[in-house]
């Protein structure tokens, strides 16, 4: 099935959709007439520890037509069915004052007469995943006009509820003691499970009622430290059914290779131990599914393993009941290639009819492009599969072992999606996120949402530089007005940690090893940004005083840091190290004297990389490489990426993998924004060994910039085509011609 249809049919056969404009999403459609509903629990359930519980509403439709729809969230999160059907999953992820609720039109499902909605809801408790923030387990679901309200409102219309004994928590062993965030495993004892409970046959009568908790509160009011509720500021999740691609090992039985597609189910007799190694062909995320019959007491242990050799050991354990086509699904997220199933049955044979993943994604149209040669192509297609990966309701940079949001990891991850699709709500709500984590000094935190408190200055300058780069993609004044603040806040903080003696940044909290040089590097960089921000936003007054106190403090950094015979800024006065990267910070802070930008940029290229520069410095490196069009060994800057990739080092199944796509379109094919919203370009290839480059990315207002070149005696001929109302330029050896909306041919 082509990707777009396979969105469009998965948005609708789930139902996460909201139809409101991400940068206004309060509209009538996704906004009830009335809150008037209740958060619900089970009555007798500890509020904050783990638990499964299930919620059922009959009710019956009678010359009802048109739209029913709902507005619902959970604490921490749902499944919703409507007549059995699977019509929702969530709620995205929030803090305690930005708690969002998806808006659901449920009517496809409805039916004359009678019909159930039911709703599983599990809070993890101590073992939720750190990016899961919470107030304590419950249920929300609103009816938008009061017709719909008067049927299915919780909390004032009867609801039933049981709590799920099947599940208990399958904590996650780290065999290092190395950090773990992401979601415990299951342990599920089939027998204790109500099967076909979320079915209308399904008789409940012995259910409890549900319990009415507390009112609703909105984001932006004033409440008595309870969620507060928002819609849901970004688009659907897309679900669809993945299978495995290759039985790599097996013992004791043999399975057909038709088991893979669902079509030859697998029978281990009584008293058998088997185990089988399943292969998904590449990484993967979602929730797998596996449906067995007979085999009571039957132990199915699942262990899933990543591409890359990895600590943290997930697991679930399923005893079966003898049933017959019992669906088990994991509850939480499940990033792995591989799979391990031990099996061992009991005085009964058990079936494996099927198991495939539900692999599930952030709805994405990747339209972008990209053929070079084979060693570029692998990256480009490895950094591709990293950020879609790690798109989920947050911009997950590692959605194995961590399922967490790292602003600088989004601002890459974030913009290679947007370059890949046109779409940039996850990093415009990457960035609203961020904000929200403020402490009260005016610092952002590392990661969010999260319930630590991690911070590092590095992360809030760079959240500076990260809205800045949005803007050259994505024009939107009104995000820059509301996080203006923001920028203020965090450099009137480190300008009270200043060196009274130079006026560069002194000792400070939160600034962990940073060098003097990469510390200033970072301020001066994020300096010029915010003036730029601010003249944006039409507040020059803030522009000049930002790039004033950039130009006075320049100068103190060079005398302070400078080895002239190195040819580089040192990382202390005592001019004993040197760092590619903060070089490269002191480039793209205009710090360095003009006339030797170019010098620096080639000794910092001849020096050798330290085998700790992460991904993350690699970006600045190659943005420095970009602005400052010496790119020649960008080719083997890649050599080095293609070497970590094929050591299958972990580091490029993250999403900041998505570094060498960025420069793959900015440097290779030379695609770059020079004002807000891409409405001018430059375009200044450096293909270096490839005899021809072809790409496309998507402008931010849907249409395409395609680049077509072939490249020999050094010349360049083939074609360039933009959308109409952008311009720009195409720069080649120093020369340069006019590029207008449209195809345009090129022969320099």
């Amino acid at each position: 099935m082509k990707y777009l249809q396979r969105c469009v049919l998965l948005s609708a056969l789930i139902g996460l959709s909201i139809t409101g404009n991400a940068q206004a999403p309060e509209t009538p459609r996704n906004s009830p007439l009335q809150w008037d509903a209740r958060w619900i629990s089970d009555g007798t359930a500890a509020p904050t520890a783990f638990g499964v519980y299930l919620f059922r509403k009959q009710f019956e439709l009678l010359n009802y037509s048109g739209p029913f729809i709902i507005h619902l969230s959970a604490d921490n999160r749902y499944r919703l069915y409507v007549n059995g059907h699977l019509t929702g999953i969530g709620p995205a992820r929030g803090d305690l004052s930005n708690w969002y609720y998806e808006t659901i039109d449920i009517s496809p499902y409805l039916k004359y007469g009678k019909n159930i909605i039911a709703a599983e809801v599990v809070n993890y408790g101590s073992s939720k995943p750190r990016g899961q923030l919470t107030a304590a387990a419950g249920l929300l679901i609103q009816g938008h006009t009061p017709r719909e309200a008067a049927i299915i409102n919780t909390g004032t219309t009867r609801w039933q509820v049981r709590e799920d004994e099947a599940y208990q928590v399958l904590p996650v062993k780290t065999t290092d003691g190395t950090f773990y965030g992401a979601y415990a495993g299951d342990s599920i004892t089939a027998q204790y499970h109500p099967w076909d409970w979320e079915q209308p046959t399904f008789k409940d009568s012995c259910w409890e009622s549900a319990v009415a908790t507390a009112g609703v509160a909105l984001q932006g009011s004033s409440a008595n430290d309870w969620r507060l509720l928002s819609p849901r500021p970004i688009g659907p999740l897309t679900q669809e059914r993945q299978n495995f691609t290759a039985i790599p090992s097996s013992q004791g039985i043999t399975v057909e290779p038709a088991f893979l597609k669902g079509t030859a189910p697998v029978t281990i007799p009584a008293k058998r131990k088997v185990r089988l190694q399943l292969d998904c062909g590449q990484q993967t995320t979602g929730f797998p599914e596996m449906l067995l019959s007979g085999g009571l007491d039957a132990s199915i242990k699942i262990t899933y393993q990543a591409a890359y050799n990895s600590n943290s050991v997930v697991r679930d354990v399923i005893r079966a009941d003898g049933g017959t086509r019992r669906k088990f699904t994991a509850s939480g997220y499940r990033t792995f290639r591989y799979v391990q199933l031990d099996i061992e049955t009991d005085k009964a044979p058990l079936t494996l009819v099927d198991y495939y993943n539900v692999y599930t994604q952030y709805g994405l149209n990747d339209r972008s492009t990209f053929t070079g040669n084979a060693a570029t192509d692998s990256l480009w297609n490895n950094g591709k599969h990293a950020a879609l990966l790690g798109a989920q309701d947050n911009l997950y940079n590692d959605p194995c072992k961590e399922q967490l949001q790292y602003i600088q990891d989004a601002h890459i991850q974030g913009l290679a999606i947007a370059f890949f699709s046109g779409d940039d709500q996850l990093l415009r709500n990457a960035l609203i996120q961020a904000d929200q984590s403020r402490i009260p000094e005016g610092l952002i935190r590392s990661r969010y949402p999260s319930d630590d408190r991690l911070l590092h200055i590095t992360d809030a300058l760079t959240w500076i530089g990260t809205l800045q780069d949005y803007l050259l993609y994505k024009g939107d004044k009104a995000l820059a007005k509301q996080l203006l603040p923001g920028v203020r806040s965090i450099l009137d903080w480190v300008d009270r940690y200043q060196d009274p003696a130079t006026g560069l940044p002194g000792h400070m909290p939160y600034k962990d090893s940073l060098s003097l040089t990469a510390l200033s590097g970072q301020y001066l960089y994020a300096l010029r940004q915010a003036a730029s921000i601010a003249g944006y936003c039409e507040k020059p007054a803030d522009s000049l005083s930002w790039s004033r106190i950039a130009d006075k403090l320049r100068e103190v950094l060079y005398q302070q840091c400078f080895d002239s015979e190195k040819g580089l800024y040192a990382e202390t006065p005592a001019k004993k190290t040197f760092s590619r990267y903060s070089n490269a910070m002191v480039i793209l802070a205009q710090a360095a004297p003009p006339r030797q930008v170019k010098s620096i940029m080639q000794h910092l290229l001849n020096e050798k990389p330290l085998p700790e520069e992460s991904l993350r410095e690699k970006y600045y490196i190659f943005k420095a490489m970009q602005e400052t069009g010496v790119t020649s060994t960008f080719p083997a800057e890649l050599q080095q990426l293609s070497a970590l990739k094929e050591q299958n080092s972990s580091v490029m199944y993250q999403s900041a993998a998505a570094v060498a796509n960025l420069f793959l379109l900015g440097i290779t094919t030379g695609i770059q924004s020079t004002s807000p919203n891409f409405k001018t370009v430059l375009i200044a290839p450096d293909p270096g060994a490839s005899p021809q480059v072809k790409a496309t990315m998507v402008h931010p207002e849907g249409g395409l910039m395609e680049v077509d070149l072939s490249f020999r005696n050094n010349r360049v001929s083939g074609t360039v085509k933009l959308p109409f109302g952008v311009t720009g330029r195409f720069r080649w050896r120093g020369k340069e011609i006019t590029l207008n909306g449209g195809p345009q041919e090129i022969s320099m």
